[in-house]
């Protein structure tokens, strides 16, 4: 009965193992992974310019693997700016957003443009080419405003 047990708890360790490896090899390839939040007005993230208005983000996150996979989900990403009148609550003038790679402040890998719904939600997913290195890689949502990308909308942080 002894052995048995023993035998038992051995495999037991032995399956906890193999499932935290695997767990860890998997966090381990991600480069980043972040909660995403709205961005306010007038605090731009290196070279990335801000919102030009105030956002609200109803839940966001973004990831990027060793291997250049991009991934991020933003839902009610929209304005939360009482001076943007009946737009408010809306994706006003923001049809589309990219996501983008930021290495030391500055932009260095970027998602080609991507649909934004007008209850703020969008999906990215693409596969970029990165640097050979990074310092201080930041994930970040910009918007695309009158044909051309613009300001960060949703980005790391509390």
């Amino acid at each position: 009965m002894r052995h048995v047990t023993r035998h038992r708890s051995l495999q037991l360790a032995t399956v906890a193992c193999v499932l935290g490896l695997a767990a860890n090899a998997a966090f381990a390839a991600d480069l980043a992974r972040v909660q995403l939040r709205a961005c306010p007005t007038g605090s731009p993230i290196g070279e990335v310019g801000s919102c030009g208005k105030i956002w609200k983000l109803g839940s966001g996150d973004a990831s990027l693997d060793r291997s250049g996979n991009f991934r991020a989900q933003v839902k009610g990403l929209v304005l939360d700016d009482p001076t943007t009148a009946e737009y408010n609550g809306t994706p006003d003038g923001v049809a589309h957003v990219v996501g983008a790679v930021l290495c030391n402040g500055a932009v260095a890998a970027q998602t080609e443009w991507v649909a934004i719904s007008k209850a703020g939600d969008a999906k990215i997913q693409a596969k970029l080419t990165l640097p050979a290195q990074c310092i201080a890689p930041t994930l970040v949502v910009r918007e695309v405003w009158d044909g051309k990308v613009g300001g960060w909308l949703a980005g790391p942080g509390y």
